[in-house]
């Protein structure tokens, strides 16, 4: 049958058998490389591995030797509600510390000079999120403009499947790096300000207030489109 269809073909039996042998080998590197550049699949974290995290986080943030204030809420209404999961007090400043949106999976772009952050999510589809310098404006201002001596600092922390390509983003990092920055941010504000002591315990006092306040005005914004 092989030497028919050399016949046919007008060619040799040996270079049949090596014309289809190269053929071969062709169509195996092909359907390799198609499956090497296949889309990785991507999965976001459950809700239950997501409040895991956070708690992690909670935990190794208290075992630093910095006063820190929990779950903070500001906004409310028709603004919307912002949460700060902590704000540490570090020697010579005040760390602002949010969490990226749970449904980061892959790459991250954080232009610090960017109103929006972008982000891959698990559908491959582009989700995007208020640069958190930009969303925590209000409370920055607020506190350089009282407390002039007091430096605010931001620290977004993402889920440990954003990829930010290499890159080192001042504002952001993986939870695996959370603690190693904020030591590097006490490290570089050196010995303790004095003025740190009056500031910390005024703001501790006025964002507990706000926090409660900005949650009432929120559930009362949802009670009034509910009904």
């Amino acid at each position: 049958m092989l030497t028919e269809l050399a016949q046919w073909l007008g060619v040799a039996v040996v270079d049949l058998i090596t014309f289809t042998a190269i053929t071969l080998v062709v169509i195996t590197l092909v359907v390799t490389f198609a499956l090497s550049v296949k889309p990785k699949r991507l999965k976001a974290p459950t809700l239950k591995q997501y409040n895991a995290e956070l708690f992690k986080r909670r935990m190794e943030l208290e075992e630093l030797s910095y006063s820190m204030l929990n779950d903070i809420k500001m906004g409310g209404g028709k603004a919307g509600l912002i949460r700060i999961d902590h704000v540490m007090r570090l020697p010579a400043s005040i760390l602002l510390i949010i969490s990226a949106p749970p449904d980061v999976v892959g790459q991250v772009r954080c232009n610090q000079n960017a109103g929006q952050w972008k982000y891959v999510r698990a559908d491959h589809s582009v989700g995007t999120f208020i640069n958190p310098v930009l969303q925590l404006h209000p409370l920055i201002g607020a506190i350089r403009s009282r407390f002039p001596l007091v430096r605010v600092r931001v620290l977004c922390v993402f889920p440990r499947q954003a990829d930010f390509g290499g890159r080192a983003v001042k504002t952001a990092c993986l939870p695996d790096d959370l603690v190693k920055m904020i030591r590097e941010m006490a490290a570089e504000d050196g010995t303790p300000q004095q003025a740190m002591d009056a500031a910390w315990d005024s703001l501790s006092i006025a964002l507990r207030q706000g926090s409660g306040a900005a949650e009432t005005n929120s559930n009362e914004g949802n009670g009034r489109r509910a009904g």
